[in-house]
């Protein structure tokens, strides 16, 4: 029987990684992905890394622009066929219509002023096939007065607001915001989109109604960071790179051979750090009893344990840490990624022989009980489908649709799927946020002994009293949700959750390995009680393997993804990202493995799945770049600010005003010598020392000093317009204060606003995706603990008044 995304028809236009991201993992879950290249090939063909580096001689590495042999390539364009269609041209115009009357899906990232020349028209597709679905992927979205401007994943993450607070814990001003290393707002932007693609493709089955979606790369960074905007409406406060740790330890400690990284943010694995450490005598002295006296005196704390940890073994302190319940990481490498016992006992890697590069590639970011994940082919040489792309989709699949009467708006495409949600700090709330987002009714599971720590953590608003409905972390991650309180210390409250798991089609956890199954709700128990549930359970390192019982939270992962390694000023030292990263990763992918069961479940009738989400395994999986460096055979990255390993000029630079940043970043030499032309220097594009794009790198400090000195007599905004004006791709860097007053993400109506109960009107973002037929929800704002148990048991489950009154004086409920 077919399951998964089989009969799932799609087709990807790519300009750059964001489509064959999304293009990709809908691929790898089962979907037929026709990849329509122009041909020349598509972009992402000549990205890299290459062998040896694309800065080498074709001579001594003639596959260094061989476009077969790009580690993106290999990477991002498995599980695909390859069509070669001009779509500048008429007739390759012609060919793209004859493949979208039976497809399900189109895939795009070209900006909005390139659609037309592309002709990418929804209008025009939609009366050639009304339940088509497509979904435009642009750096600022299809409205707005940034729409047209141009932009890379440098620009991006400064412009949504990461950079500026990357890599924070008290990280001198006189260093600019940072950028994790890679490619990440695009591959965001395409991890986003795909969700609400596929969510789209559901509704438009069950309606016979498509739908366009608009999809910002931008707003998607904005909402992925998350935590730091309501930091600042709720409390007014900015947060920036030089923000103080939370508490220590929550950091890098140097050991003998390398570094950890140590995170106790309760104060029990504080206690078993220190037993772990032979309880020293300055633990003793009170300064450090608990976690607020730990950050008052962090700077003291991290000192005296790095005495410590510098006469340990990093490798060795990492597990002792972990099996002491003290949670810590390893800054690993991609040598040792690649030895990895835990991902080699998940069979983690992958591979696809290849007649050009046959490589290991990261596997599955989720384990899955029907294992629809799988590596079918490896990326396809241009053009391989030839006349066969012609005959590559299946008919549509599975119940007739119920049309939707024209002129009614068609429903959410999640409407009618009912989550349990048992999630609590960040990836799990992340996850079934969208999933409310997209139309489905979520019923989260807490209670007063155990809330979602998001309501015990800030913000909360200034000059208010902190309560546990108060905090702006927990009404950024939970609206759109009800609540229920149910005491699962008590067998009646665990057996009304089974109860209400038949009702419901999803389940979401990210309770720590086994903490399920010692409830009795794990998911042998709970397909018990449901056969047909889809079961997502989200942890560290996923629910087996050597490391199963291994602590982490989202921060600790980063390091042990490599991440880290490559990530930092030109210092070489590894840095924070900011935030951690790797929680709302998880999320995202955890709500996308959600929408394709739903898919096979209604298409196929395959309901009964369990998801096994490991954040390090998602992290891997996105950060890509650093692992194919390695696995076609070239050193690994060093750490180097905002710079980028190929083009230049490519950085942050300081402006005139205080602490204010511009991103400029040249990849053709087009845009090379607008820049020149823009800067007033248009001698520089022939000056020997720049003419080449290796020429620019080598001598990089100097060409950085030119466009340095330009940008710090100038104004952020100013050289923006200036710029783009020039079609040189350029942004600021963009602080939480800035994205709440910048005028273009006002005019697209990304923000979220409504009165709360206790704290009245606040402002929140949004989802990065619109919808041009369906509604964008917008709520309710997130629930008080408790607010909905009466209306859910009700409702559910028939329990009356009186039986709700009984339960509640036993405390079963609350």
């Amino acid at each position: 029987m077919s399951e998964g995304l089989t009969h799932l028809n799609v087709i990807e236009v790519g300009a750059g990684i964001s489509a064959a991201f999304a293009g990709k993992v809908l691929a790898d879950l089962g979907a037929t992905v026709l990849k329509v290249e122009p041909p020349e090939g598509d972009p992402v063909r000549r990205l890299g890394p290459f062998r040896g580096g694309p800065e080498q001689p074709d001579a001594v590495h003639p596959d260094a622009v061989q476009p077969e042999a790009g580690g993106a390539h290999l990477y991002l364009n498995a599980n695909k066929r390859s069509a070669v269609a001009d779509l500048r041209q008429a007739a390759g115009r012609r060919r793209l219509e004859g493949w979208l009357a039976s497809a399900d899906l189109l895939i795009h990232d070209h900006r909005p002023g390139e659609m037309a020349a592309h002709g990418l028209d929804f209008a025009r597709f939609a009366r050639l096939n009304p339940r088509l679905v497509m979904l435009s992927i642009s750096p600022f979205g299809q409205t707005g007065p940034h729409r047209d401007y141009l932009a890379t994943d440098l620009t991006l993450v400064h412009g949504g607001g990461w950079g500026w607070i990357c890599p924070g814990k008290n990280t001198p001003l006189e260093l600019p915001p940072l950028k994790a290393f890679g490619p990440h707002a695009a591959v965001q932007a395409g991890l986003h989109g795909a969700l609400a693609a596929l969510a789209a493709c559901r509704g438009a089955a069950a309606s016979g109604r498509g739908d366009h979606i608009d999809l910002s790369a931008q707003e998607t960074m904005a909402f992925f960071v998350g935590r730091s905007f309501p930091q600042y409406t709720y409390a007014g406060i900015v947060d920036t790179r030089n923000s103080p740790a939370l508490y220590e330890p929550f950091s890098f400690y140097p050991c003998q051979d390398g570094l950890i990284y140590l995170m106790c943010s309760e104060q029990h694995q504080f206690d078993r750090l220190l037993a772990l450490m032979g309880n020293p005598a300055w633990a003793a002295s009170g300064r450090f009893s608990d976690r607020a006296k730990r950050a008052e005196h962090q700077v003291e704390l991290k000192a005296l344990i790095s005495e410590w940890t510098k006469t340990q073994s990093a490798d060795a302190l990492f597990h002792a840490s972990q099996q002491a319940k003290a949670p810590a990481a390893t800054v690993m490498t991609y040598p040792r990624l690649e030895q990895e016992p835990h991902l080699r006992a998940r069979k983690y890697f992958v591979t696809a022989p290849h007649p050009v590069a046959t490589v290991e590639v990261p596997g599955a970011p989720y384990a899955l009980s029907r294992p629809w994940w799988r590596l079918r082919s490896a990326a396809p040489l241009l053009g391989e489908a030839g006349a066969a792309a012609d005959t590559l989709f299946a008919a549509p699949q599975g119940p007739a649709p119920r049309p939707v009467p024209e002129g009614e708006t068609p429903p959410l495409p999640l409407a009618g799927v009912r989550v349990l949600d048992f999630t609590w700090v960040w990836a799990g709330p992340y996850c079934t946020m969208m999933l409310a987002m997209l139309g489905a009714e979520i019923v989260k599971v807490e209670s007063s002994s155990r809330p979602d720590t998001t309501r015990r953590q800030g913000p909360f608003p200034k000059g208010m009293e902190q309560g546990i409905n108060r905090s702006g972390y927990n009404h950024q991650l939970n609206q759109g949700k009800q609540a229920i309180g149910v005491n699962l210390s008590h067998p009646e409250g665990i057996a009304l959750v089974k109860r209400l798991a038949a009702h419901c089609d999803v389940m979401v956890s990210n309770f720590g390995t086994g903490v399920l199954e010692r409830l009795g709700l794990g998911s042998a128990a709970m397909l018990r009680a449901n056969p047909n549930l889809i079961m997502a359970m989200i942890s560290a390192f996923g629910q087996t393997g050597p490391y199963g019982q291994y602590l982490g939270y989202g921060p600790l992962l980063a390091p042990l993804a490599g991440l880290s390694a490559e990530t930092g000023y030109q210092d070489g030292a590894p840095r924070e990202l900011g935030f951690p990263y790797a929680d709302p990763n998880a999320g995202v992918y955890t709500a996308l493995a959600i929408a394709a069961a739903l898919w096979s479940r209604d298409r196929h009738g395959t309901g009964g799945q369990v998801i096994d989400i490991s954040l390090w395994e998602a992290m891997l999986a996105t950060s890509f770049s650093g692992w194919m460096n390695h696995v076609v055979g070239n050193p690994p990255y060093r750490p180097m600010g905002n710079r980028d390993p190929v083009h230049a000029p490519s950085n942050l630079y300081r402006t005139r005003g205080d602490d204010t940043w511009v991103a400029i970043d040249v990849r053709s030499e087009a845009r090379w010598r607008a820049l020149c032309t823009a800067i007033g220097r248009p001698e520089l594009a022939d000056d020997a020392r720049f003419r080449t794009r290796a020429a620019r790198k080598a001598n990089e400090d100097a060409l950085d000093g030119i466009v340095g000195d330009w940008c710090a007599a100038r104004e952020r905004w100013e050289i923006t317009r200036a710029l783009q004006a020039q079609a040189v791709p350029a942004f600021p860097c963009l602080s939480s204060k800035d994205l709440a007053e910048d005028p273009h993400l006002n005019a697209r109506n990304v923000f979220n606003r409504w009165a709360h109960p206790e704290v009245g009107e606040q402002t929140l973002l949004g989802v990065p995706w619109r919808f041009a037929l369906r509604p964008r929800r917008t709520g309710p704002p997130a629930p008080l603990l408790g607010q909905h148990t009466d209306a859910v048991l009700e409702g559910l489950l028939g329990l009356d008044a009186a039986q709700r009154a009984d339960l509640r004086a036993r405390k079963v409920i609350e």
